[in-house]
């Protein structure tokens, strides 16, 4: 089959098409950093949730859920925030941007929205249980593994903008070509740092996008060869969640990252159980929630 006639990545058009993609991933990113800290105020968190009017109409939807065992509807989101709790504001919010975000197919992958979304949740709390069992905060690793597919998604628009679309995924199977070097080939750029570029313009800190550009090779990570370490084991991990091949030999980027981050690879089993455990709970969660 003939190479596609496709002209390579404006990166300036890539990130000026990304405006129209929902703001609820920064805003999620900035809100994490405020509900760490007990100090802020409830209702500087709600003048933020009010920024995303998509995010905002959910929350309203989740708090009047009989999850949360609502008697009487509530239609203003002050009282909406009140209702649950600062402490579930969190937990809400990640659920509610991972279903309004990621849930969305990608042709240009050739990935249905549940696969999209799926993939992102899973590698979020894989790397939020990672980031406990070595000691970091885990706000900034879940994020990341909620975004650390987000370049797809960007040269997913950028292709359906430009009347472009092509299936990266079938023609690097055709080819028998990892996507990556079919990116590269086509599109004169990776997802990883179409990802990574994106997320520093929407102004993320750099362990978020650094992570994101590094995910493959945590040796180019710099100082943050731990978070881009979790990431990497963290997607290694969701990929083992339907079954585990103990005899099957591990990726050499997962052997560094278990060695970065000081853990035996016979703890992997348990690891994977307490991530399939969490990503269940969650799933759960959102089912009931949404």
């Amino acid at each position: 089959m003939a190479t596609p006639k496709i002209e390579k990545i404006n990166l300036d058009l890539l990130l000026e098409f990304s405006a129209s993609l929902p703001a609820s991933p920064r805003i999620f990113a900035r809100l994490s950093q405020l509900i760490s800290n007990e100090d802020t105020a409830l209702d500087y968190i709600t003048s933020l949730v009010k920024m995303d009017p998509g995010l905002a109409a959910q929350i309203l939807r989740v708090t009047n859920s009989a999850y949360y065992g609502a008697s009487f509807k509530i239609n203003d989101l002050d009282t909406a925030i009140s209702r649950i709790g600062f402490r579930e504001v969190q937990k809400v919010l990640s659920m509610v941007v991972a279903h309004d975000c990621f849930y969305q197919a990608l042709p240009a992958y050739d990935l249905t929205a549940t696969e999209y979304a799926d993939s992102c949740i899973d590698v979020a709390v894989a790397s939020e249980v990672l980031a406990k069992r070595v000691g970091l905060d885990p706000n900034a690793p879940y994020i990341t593994g909620l975004l650390h597919l987000i370049g797809k998604l960007a040269i997913n628009l950028y292709l359906e903008r430009l009347e472009q679309m092509v299936n990266l995924a079938g023609f690097a199977e055709r080819k028998k070509k990892p996507i990556l070097q079919v990116e590269i080939d086509l599109l004169g750029m990776t997802h990883f740092r179409a990802g990574s570029e994106l997320l520093r313009h929407w102004q993320f800190e750099a362990n978020t996008w650094q992570p994101v550009k590094t995910q493959a090779n945590p040796d180019f990570a710099g100082s943050h060869q731990r978070h881009t370490a979790v990431l990497s084991l963290a997607i290694w991990i969701a990929q083992q969640l339907d079954g585990y091949d103990f005899e099957a030999e591990t990726p050499a980027n997962v052997k560094k990252a278990l060695q970065d981050l000081n853990i035996d690879p016979l703890d992997i089993p348990m690891l994977i159980d307490d991530v399939r455990f969490e990503t269940i709970d969650r799933k759960n969660m959102l089912s009931m929630l949404l």
